[in-house]
């Protein structure tokens, strides 16, 4: 369905190089929109002395949204300061459900929390914007990582073999991604599978963390292992083992 350049795609489309609506913006409208925010000396002479391209001018804005540089109030890491007090919660597991539901309430309330959606596709197309995007990614899953860290350290468990804070970090970030796409697609679905107290993501990521914990019932087995334990043989199999 995606192509990576021009030339794979149908006729009607190679003209255009980034979502079709951006490809309607204009160095003028840039201007005018600097002008009406405040800033009277913009022209489109300083907009060619700063971007050599549209390109560059997009791949610029497209950061800038993304860094929350224009609404730090809005930047998602400042739920960060709240995982420390689930350490101190009597009931663990309603905790971190309202965390969740916290962090997926406050991304859903920001139109931009889904332009990652909206321009993933296209970033093989964009190599320059890709890689700045994947670093600003993983400089802000960073803190994120460290925080699940210091949670598991404090409650004192470990996690399955082959199981690691970062790869539980990205998991978790890849859920929250599909959600908020769920969550805008299907908003009555959504609504209608969650529980009385916590939201159908946040009873997934309950369930998620508790099938990476490695507990004393199971110790040294992995995920599929210790499935394959507790729900022993399958139908079909115990069926082949007792006939003659």
């Amino acid at each position: 369905m995606f192509v990576t350049s021009p030339e794979e795609r149908p006729r009607r489309l190679s003209s255009i190089d980034f979502p079709a609506t951006l490809e309607w913006l204009r160095k003028e409208d840039v201007v005018r929109l600097a002008r009406d925010g405040g800033q009277p000396g913009v022209s489109r002479k300083s907009f060619d002395n700063r971007w050599e391209s549209k390109e560059d001018f997009v791949n610029d804005a497209v950061i800038h949204t993304m860094l929350y540089r224009d609404a730090p109030n809005a930047n998602p890491s400042l739920q960060l300061a709240d995982m420390a007090s689930l350490v101190e919660a009597d009931n663990v597991a309603q905790a971190i459900a309202q965390f969740c539901d916290a962090m997926l309430a406050s991304l859903l309330s920001y139109p931009r929390s889904f332009l990652l959606l909206h321009i993933g596709p296209l970033l093989e197309q964009h190599p320059k914007l890709k890689a700045a995007i994947v670093e600003d990614m993983l400089q802000a899953l960073a803190p994120w990582y460290e925080g699940y860290g210091q949670l598991f350290a404090a409650f004192g468990v470990r996690m399955r073999p082959g199981w690691t804070i970062e790869r539980y970090g990205l998991t978790i970030q890849s859920m929250l991604d599909g959600f908020l796409l769920r969550s805008r697609v299907q908003d009555e679905q959504m609504e209608a599978y969650s529980s009385d107290d916590a939201s159908l993501f946040a009873d997934a990521v309950v369930a998620f963390t508790l099938g990476v914990i490695d507990t004393s019932e199971s110790s040294g087995l992995s995920s599929r292992e210790a499935l394959n334990a507790g729900v022993g043989q399958g139908p079909g199999r115990r069926e082949t083992q007792v006939a003659p």
